[in-house]
C-alpha cells in the first residue's frame, strides 16, 4: 500500500473551471456526496497500479473505494468542501470486504492492507451541477525501487441529491505531472453506482401485480421469506453464482445470448451482487455479471459490456424476487462515457419448496426479454440455478427433499441381512461423519473429490456439527418399507470428482467436453443408509454434457449405481477407510456407459476427533516429562563429571555435539512459537487452550536441556585441551572417520527410499516434491541418528580401549529410554487413535522413523548400544570383539614424552 503526501499543486489552477473554490466554514455538513465508503470501478492507470502483474488478477479486475472524511459548508450556498481518500484495490481484497449499504467490512485495520494505491484528496462539490473536483497526492515506487511522488486532479459527474437507475457517477483522474516525467500516469476513468438518496423508480411501477411475463409457478412450489429475514438478507453481499441453462440446440446466436453475438461467447454463469438495499428492506439494487468463464471466483474480471444493473422487489404473493434490468453501454472504451439504457430485460428468482435428485438447487430463476421476437436485442428465455459448487446454499424453513427413484432402489439396492463380520456400531446418519473426501488410486490413474450428504430423510442436510432430526424426517420412505427395517434411513448425496482427462477415463467423457487437463464429474444420488451394516446404496444422476461446457436444457443420465461402505466406529483407526464404487447400469454398447470407478475415503469420525484432542493433551504432558527427564539425566552426568574429573576427557565429543544439535534444531525451527504469534497457526483446540502455549512450554524445557548439554560439552572439551591428551583426539578422529561415511551412506539410502515411496505424487505435487523429499527425509533421518546416540561413544571406547566410567549409568540408560519410549507409544497410538495431520506433539512421524518394523528395530538397537557401553566400561572398550582383536596391539610412532603419549595398544 502507498498513501498520500502533501501536494504542492493548487486547487484553483486545475478545478476552478469545474467548481469554483470557496471559503470553507468550520461547520460540518450532514449531507455527503457518497456514503462513508463508496465502492466503484476504474480502468487505465496500469503504469502506477498494474494489477495485471499478479498471475491471479485479470487486468479488468479494477475496483476502488472512496472514503469521505469531512464535508464543510462554504460561503457559497450550494458549494461544499470535501476531504477524502481514493483507494485503488485488488479484486481479491474488494470481494473479501464487499457489502451493501453503508457498511464496509475489512479483515484488517492495518493501513498497509488498504489497497494498491491510496490518494489523499481535497476539493469542492456543487450540488446544483453535480460536479466534484479535487486535487490530491500519493506516492508509489518505480520498478527500480525509487520513490515516486504522484499528484492528480479528480473529477466526478452526476453527484446530486437524488439518483435513479439511470444515474451513474462517472469521472476521471489525471496526472498533474508532464508526460515526459516518471511521475506521470495515463488517465484513469472511474464509475460508481450512487447510493445516497436513491429513488426506486422501476420496481414501484412494474411490479405492483407481480412479475409480468414470468412463468407462473404454483404458490406452494416456492418458499416464503420468514418475517425475520428480507431479500436483502438472503442475497447479501457478492458472489451469488448461478449456472445458466439455455433451450435445446442453442448456440451463440442472437436469439439465445442476452447481449447478442457481438461479445463472441455464450455466457455459462451469472453472478448476482447486491449494490444497495432500501431503508425499508423491500427493494434492492443489483449488478448482474455474465463473464467469459464457468467459475465466479475472487479473481473474476469486471466487464460492464456484459453486465446488467437492475432494481428488484419481493413479490410476497408469488414468493419470488422480480427484477427490472438495464444494459450498460459505452463502457468498453472509457468508464467516463458509460450510460444506462434498454431496460427491457427481466429476471425472477425464487426458493423452491421441494428438492429432488434432478433439482438440487435451492435458488432458481429465469431471464427473459420483453421485446418481440423480431425486434433487435430479443433473446429466448434462460433458466438459472445456484451452482452445485456452492456448499450449503440458501435454505429456508419448510424446505423438503422428495425421493424420485424408489422403483430403481427396490431393484438395485435389496436389503442385506448383517453378517457376523459386518456387525458393529456405525455412524449416525444424521451426524457429520457421513461426509468425506474421495480418493481414487488405481492402475488407470488417480483422482480426488468430495462426497457430502445433501438430504437426510426429507430434510436438507445442515452443515453443522450436530444435526437434530425433525420428526418428519425420521420415517422411512413408504415405498421402501416392504423391504426394509427401522435401521434404514433415506439419504441423498452430492458427489464431486475430478479426474485427469486421459484415455483411461474416456468412458466418463462420452461427448469429449473436457477441454482442459481435468474432467469434473458432478453426481447427485439418493438411496438409503443401513445403520446396521454401514452400507449406503443409491441411484445417481449426472449430466455428462454440462460438466465442462455450457449447460443446456436436456435430460440427465440417471442409470448410475453408487455404493458406499463405512467402517465401524470401533474399527482399527490406522487402516479404517470408507470404500465405495460408482457403476453404470447401462449396457456396454450404450454411449453413456462407463467403466466402474472404485474410490476410497479416509474415515474420520467425531468420536475419534474427541479422542485425538485428548491424545494431543497427553502428548504435550509426555513431551514435557520426556524433556524434563533429559534435563535430569544431563544434570546427573555433570555431577558425575565433577565428582570424577578424570573421566571427563573420555566422553565422545561427537556424541555430545549430536545431542546438542538434537535440541538446537527444533528450537530454531520453532522459534516463532516463543516470540511470534502466527495467526495462521493459532488453532483453537478447546475452551481456553491455545496450541502455541503448549508448544511454548515444550520449547522452554527444550532450551534448558540444550543449555545444560552445551555445559557438559564445554566441560569435556576443556578437559581435552591439555596437550597430554593427544591420544584421545586420535581416537576421536578415528570415530569421526567411521561415523561420517556411515551417516552419509545412511542418508543417501533414506532419501532414495523416500523418493521411491513418493514417486507416485510427482505429477500432482511436482513443485513441492523436491522440498518434501529433502525436509521430510532429513528430519526423520536425524531422529534415527539421535536414536543411536551412543554409537560414537562405543567407537571412541573401542579405539581408545578404555574402561573408564565416562558415562554415568543414569545418563546413558536414561537418554536411551528417552529416545525409545516414543516408539513404544507409537505402537499403542497406531492401534488406538486416528491419524490427524499436523496434530502430533510427541513421537512425531516427521521427526523420526515410526512404523511397526522401526518401532521394534530401534528399541532393540538402542538397548543393545546401552548394554555395550555397560560392558565396555566394565571390561574394556574391545570386550565385545573377538579375542584375537582384543589382543592385537597397534603401535603408533609418537614421541614418548608422557604416559598419555604412549603407543595405543590392546590390553593383554
Amino acid at each position: 500500500m502507498v498513501s498520500g503526501t502533501e501536494t504542492k499543486f493548487r486547487y484553483g489552477q486545475y478545478c476552478d473551471s469545474v467548481v469554483h473554490e470557496s471559503n470553507p466554514a468550520d461547520e460540518e455538513f450532514k449531507t455527503i456526496p457518497f456514503r462513508e465508503r463508496q465502492n466503484g470501478y476504474y480502468s487505465g492507470g496500469d503504469k502506477v497500479l498494474n494489477p495485471g502483474s499478479h498471475q491471479y488478477y485479470a487486468s479488468e479486475s479494477k475496483v476502488l473505494v472512496f472514503e469521505t472524511h469531512h464535508v464543510h459548508t462554504t460561503d457559497v450556498e450550494d458549494v461544499f468542501k470535501v476531504e477524502g481518500n481514493l483507494i485503488f484495490q485488488s479484486s481479491y481484497y474488494y470481494e473479501q470486504s464487499f457489502s451493501y449499504g453503508s457498511s464496509f467490512y475489512s479483515h484488517s485495520s492495518d493501513s498497509s492492507n488498504r489497497g494498491v494505491l491510496d490518494f489523499d484528496f481535497q476539493g469542492f462539490w456543487s450540488i446544483t451541477t453535480g460536479k466534484l473536483c479535487m486535487v490530491g497526492s500519493s506516492y508509489t515506487y518505480s520498478k527500480e525501487g525509487k520513490l515516486l511522488h504522484l499528484a492528480a486532479v479528480l473529477k466526478f459527474n452526476n453527484i446530486k441529491n437524488s439518483s435513479t437507475i439511470n444515474t451513474l457517477v462517472t469521472g476521471t483522474m489525471d496526472s498533474l505531472y508532464p508526460a515526459d516525467e516518471p511521475n506521470y500516469f495515463e488517465q484513469i476513468s472511474l464509475l460508481m453506482f450512487p447510493q445516497v438518496s436513491y429513488n426506486y423508480t422501476k420496481v414501484s411501477k412494474q411490479f405492483s401485480h407481480g412479475c409480468p411475463g414470468g412463468t407462473d409457478i404454483p404458490e406452494k412450489s416456492s418458499l416464503s421469506l420468514p418475517q425475520s429475514r428480507t431479500i436483502c438478507n438472503m442475497l447479501f453481499g457478492q458472489g451469488n453464482a448461478f449456472e445458466l441453462e439455455y433451450a435445446s440446440g442453442c448456440d451463440s446466436s442472437k436469439s439465445c445470448n442476452p447481449f447478442g453475438d457481438g461479445i463472441g461467447y455464450l455466457p455459462q454463469v451469472m453472478s448476482l451482487s447486491m449494490i444497495h438495499c432500501s431503508e425499508d428492506k423491500l427493494s434492492s439494487r443489483f449488478l448482474m455479471e455474465f463473464p467469459n468463464n464457468n467459475y465466479m471466483g475472487y479473481y473474476s474480471s469486471f466487464n460492464f459490456s456484459t453486465s446488467l444493473v437492475g432494481e428488484g422487489s419481493w413479490d410476497a404473493k408469488k414468493n419470488r424476487l422480480c427484477i427490472v434490468a438495464c444494459r450498460i453501454y459505452d463502457a468498453s472504451s472509457s468508464l467516463e462515457k458509460s450510460h444506462v439504457g434498454d431496460c427491457t430485460t427481466r429476471l425472477s428468482l425464487r426458493f423452491p419448496a421441494i428438492l429432488s435428485i434432478r433439482n438440487t438447487s435451492t435458488v432458481v430463476g429465469e431471464i427473459w426479454s420483453e421485446k418481440q421476437r423480431n425486434e433487435s436485442g430479443f433473446f429466448d428465455r434462460i433458466v438459472f440455478r445456484n451452482s452445485d459448487h456452492s456448499r450449503g446454499g440458501i435454505q429456508l424453513k419448510g424446505l423438503k427433499y422428495e425421493y424420485m427413484e424408489t422403483d430403481k432402489l427396490k431393484k438395485s439396492c435389496p436389503k442385506k441381512n448383517p453378517t457376523e463380520k459386518s456387525r458393529g456400531k456405525y455412524p449416525d446418519g444424521y451426524s457429520g461423519d457421513m461426509g468425506f473426501r474421495i480418493s481414487i488410486k488405481n492402475s488407470k490413474g488417480r483422482g480426488w473429490g468430495s462426497s457430502d450428504p445433501f438430504a437426510v430423510g426429507d430434510q436438507p442436510y445442515q452443515r453443522f456439527p450436530f444435526l437434530i432430526p425433525s420428526s418428519s424426517s425420521m420415517p422411512i420412505n413408504p415405498g421402501l418399507e416392504s423391504n426394509t427395517s427401522r435401521s434404514l434411513l433415506n439419504i441423498s448425496y452430492k458427489m464431486s470428482i475430478t479426474l485427469p482427462s486421459l484415455k483411461s477415463f474416456s468412458s466418463l467423457d462420452p461427448f469429449n467436453q473436457s477441454s482442459n487437463r481435468y474432467l469434473d464429474i458432478q453426481i447427485s444420488a439418493e438411496g438409503f443408509y443401513d445403520a446396521e451394516t454401514g452400507n449406503v446404496c443409491m441411484v445417481g444422476c449426472r449430466d455428462p454434457r454440462s460438466e465442462n461446457n455450457a449447460s443446456l436444457n436436456h435430460s440427465m443420465d440417471c442409470e448410475i449405481l453408487v455404493d458406499i461402505h463405512f467402517p465401524p466406529l470401533n474399527s482399527d483407526r490406522k487402516g479404517s477407510k470408507i470404500k465405495g464404487s460408482i457403476k453404470s447400469m447401462r449396457k456396454k454398447t450404450d454411449r453413456l456407459y462407463f467403466e466402474p470407478l472404485d474410490f476410497s475415503g479416509r474415515a474420520y469420525y467425531r468420536s475419534w476427533a474427541v479422542e485425538s484432542i485428548w491424545r494431543m493433551d497427553l502428548e504435550t504432558i509426555m513431551s514435557v516429562i520426556s524433556n524434563t527427564l533429559a534435563i535430569v539425566f544431563v544434570v546427573l552426568q555433570i555431577f558425575h563429571v565433577r565428582k570424577h574429573p578424570s573421566v571427563s576427557p573420555f566422553i565422545s565429543l561427537l556424541m555430545l555435539v549430536i545431542l546438542a544439535l538434537g535440541y538446537l534444531i527444533p528450537l530454531v525451527l520453532n522459534l516463532e512459537a516463543i516470540f511470534v504469534q502466527d495467526s495462521e497457526r493459532s488453532v483453537w483446540i478447546r475452551g481456553g487452550t491455545w496450541l502455541e502455549m503448549n508448544e511454548v512450554i515444550i520449547r522452554v524445557v527444550t532450551m534448558v536441556a540444550f543449555l545444560l548439554q552445551i555445559r557438559l560439552l564445554m566441560l569435556s572439551w576443556t578437559a581435552r585441551s591439555d596437550e597430554k591428551k593427544k591420544a584421545l583426539w586420535v581416537a576421536e578422529k578415528r570415530g569421526l572417520y567411521v561415523c561420517f561415511p556411515l551417516y552419509i551412506a545412511g542418508g543417501v539410502i533414506a532419501f532414495f527410499v523416500k523418493w521411491r515411496k513418493n514417486l507416485v505424487d510427482t505429477e500432482m505435487y511436482s513443485s513441492q516434491y523436491g522440498e518434501q523429499i529433502i525436509l521430510g527425509g532429513s528430519s526423520a533421518y536425524a531422529g534415527l541418528i539421535l536414536d543411536a546416540i551412543l554409537f560414537p561413544q562405543i567407537l571412541f571406547n573401542m579405539f581408545q580401549n578404555s574402561r573408564k566410567q565416562a558415562l554415568s549409568r543414569f545418563f546413558y540408560i536414561g537418554i536411551t529410554l528417552v529416545r525409545l519410549v516414543p516408539h513404544g507409544y507409537d505402537l499403542y497410538r497406531a492401534h488406538n487413535y486416528v491419524d490427524v495431520d499436523d496434530s502430533y506433539i510427541y513421537a512425531d512421524p516427521a521427526a523420526d522413523y515410526y512404523s511397526t518394523a522401526w518401532d521394534f528395530i530401534i528399541p532393540v538397537l538402542g538397548l543393545s548400544f546401552a548394554a555395550i557401553i555397560y560392558l565396555q566400561q566394565r571390561f574394556g572398550g574391545r570386550c565385545f570383539l573377538p579375542k584375537r582383536f582384543q589382543e592385537s596391539v597397534i603401535y603408533e610412532e609418537l614421541p614418548v614424552a608422557s604416559e598419555e603419549q604412549l603407543p595405543l595398544k590392546s590390553s593383554t
